[in-house]
């Protein structure tokens, strides 16, 4: 009987019942370091918006977190951010609360993009368009990698996830900065009492 709940379990697993975690494709952006290019599984939707892989393009050698390599995001003096973005295997739901952490750092020498930016998390749904910013990291201003857990409650429903590198709060005049990304864990549903 045991060995049959067992068969039933892994049986139930294998015909791939609803997890409760989605999972980002190439979740620590691996791909070979290079300048203005995305990892694969990962896209931007801005014109001009180019990405760097890391380490390596630039001449910038910030060890990655997890893996070989991570992301860099500059922001520039003329008002323009970079972003990377990805379609999620399953929509986050209006009205639900998911998390997941990321790892974040900033470099001191990023070809004169050398000051502290933060992180926004836009919602994205089938529709298109910019539709929701659902979280902002703290200014990233230190050189080691920490993680950041965030938590996402979209008023609509969300089909894609936006990173993008944005200014410090409150700051009147564009400047040029970075942020790292790295080690994304899967989204999950909030748990709450």
């Amino acid at each position: 009987m045991q060995n049959l709940l067992l068969l039933t379990l892994s049986l139930c697993s294998f015909l791939g019942q609803p997890s409760d975690k989605i999972q980002f494709w190439n979740p620590s952006f691996e791909d070979a370091p290079g300048t203005g290019k995305c990892p694969k599984g990962w896209y931007t939707g801005n014109q001009g918006s180019t990405p760097d892989i890391l380490p390596g393009a630039w001449e910038i050698m910030f060890p990655a977190q997890e893996g070989k390599t991570c992301m860099g995001l500059i922001v520039r003096e003329d008002g323009t951010h970079e972003d990377i973005s990805q379609s999620i295997s399953e929509p986050l739901l209006a009205g639900k609360c998911y998390t997941f952490t990321l790892y974040l750092a900033h470099s001191p020498k990023y070809v004169g993009y050398n000051k502290p930016t933060r992180l926004r998390i836009w919602g994205r749904s089938e529709q298109g368009g910019r539709s929701q910013i659902l979280a902002t990291s703290p200014l990233i201003d230190h050189s080691d990698w920490r993680q950041y857990k965030f938590e996402l409650s979209p008023s609509s429903n969300v089909t894609q996830l936006i990173f993008e590198a944005d200014y410090a709060p409150g700051v009147v005049f564009k400047y040029k900065g970075n942020i790292l990304l790295d080690n994304c864990s899967p989204l999950e549903k909030c748990l709450r009492a």
